[in-house]
């Protein structure tokens, strides 16, 4: 039984070198020019044996490429000198002793902000590296004394404006003024009464239709009296409320406004002068006339007609 299992072993062992000289095989053809290129240009059989074979001497060079490059670079054929090599890794290793004690060197005296000897010794990083801190804070620290300094100091006068400059003039009276027409009597030499428009400037107000009725029962102002321009109403005749609605003004008189010392013709009068200066605004059709707050539908013992908004086409 024991012959049986080594025999059994010994067959799995040959199996596996086999199958291991067989992909060896395999990956030598597939790669055969470029093993025999690379013999050729280390001159491997010249360094171990002394001599090249001629099939290997006779091989041409297979061109490699480098990784993630597009050209093609050819292997360069170099001896290499074990001894050269090893000399040279020493000198290299040497030089980057000596640029790394320079650097080290250097770092220190930038850090402390003086040049180092030659040959200073002994010297720690970290205490170059405080130092500097701390001159820096130094440095900081006197820079905010003399901004402090500088922020304290009195600033020198400026020239300022004289409080005796020219003060800005208030709006002008045009523009808190509007002009109103109005309209008074003139009464020829014959005896006939014919109607005047005049414009007067007021000053603007919320009720400008009230003013100008107020103003016609004021009567005309000096000028307008040289041309000629009288008032109708009656004396003491007083507007105690107006509003406008849908285009009809409605002005409520006290009872004087019944009573006219020129008897008819001064009662047309006085309507004629209230209706066309009332019209003469722009949402104002007719108007409505009241007594003490009543509705009548004759004005004066001579009745005029009122009953109903009177127009400018009503005279």
């Amino acid at each position: 039984m024991a012959d049986n299992k080594n025999k059994k072993n010994s067959g799995f062992g040959f199996a596996i070198w086999f199958v291991l000289l067989l992909i060896i095989g395999v990956l030598f053809l597939i790669n055969q020019k470029t093993i025999v290129s690379n013999l050729k240009t280390t001159r491997f059989f010249e360094r171990t044996i002394g001599k090249t074979p001629e099939f290997i001497e006779k091989a041409p060079v297979v061109e490699q490429k480098e990784e993630g490059k597009n050209d093609v670079a050819p292997i360069i054929s170099t001896e290499i000198d074990l001894n050269a090599e090893t000399e040279i890794s020493s000198f290299n290793s040497s030089a980057d002793k000596t640029e790394q004690a320079e650097q080290l060197s250097n770092t220190q005296s930038a850090a402390t902000g003086t040049q180092s000897a030659p040959q200073q010794e002994n010297v720690s990083p970290v205490t170059a590296v405080s130092d500097a801190g701390r001159e820096l804070q130094q440095q900081a620290e006197e820079a905010a004394a003399v901004k402090k300094e500088t922020a304290t100091k009195p600033k020198p006068a400026e020239n300022k404006p004289s409080v005796t400059e020219t003060k800005k003039t208030p709006a002008t009276a045009a523009s808190a003024t509007m002009n109103i027409k109005l309209y008074f009597m003139i009464i020829t030499s014959n005896g006939t009464v014919n109607r005047r428009e005049v414009v007067r400037t007021m000053k603007k107000s919320d009720s400008p239709l009230m003013d100008a009725v107020n103003a016609l029962i004021e009567g005309p102002n000096s000028t307008e009296a040289d041309s000629g321009c009288r008032t109708l109403l009656s004396d003491g005749t007083r507007l105690l409320g107006a509003s406008v609605r849908n285009g009809v003004a409605t002005l409520n008189f006290s009872s004087e406004f019944e009573f006219n010392r020129y008897g008819i013709e001064g009662l047309r009068g006085q309507l004629q002068q209230i209706v066309y200066t009332a019209t003469a605004f722009q949402t104002v059709e007719s108007v409505q006339f009241l007594i003490d707050g009543e509705k009548k539908e004759y004005l004066g013992s001579e009745g005029v007609w009122i009953g109903t908004p009177l127009r400018r086409s009503s005279f």
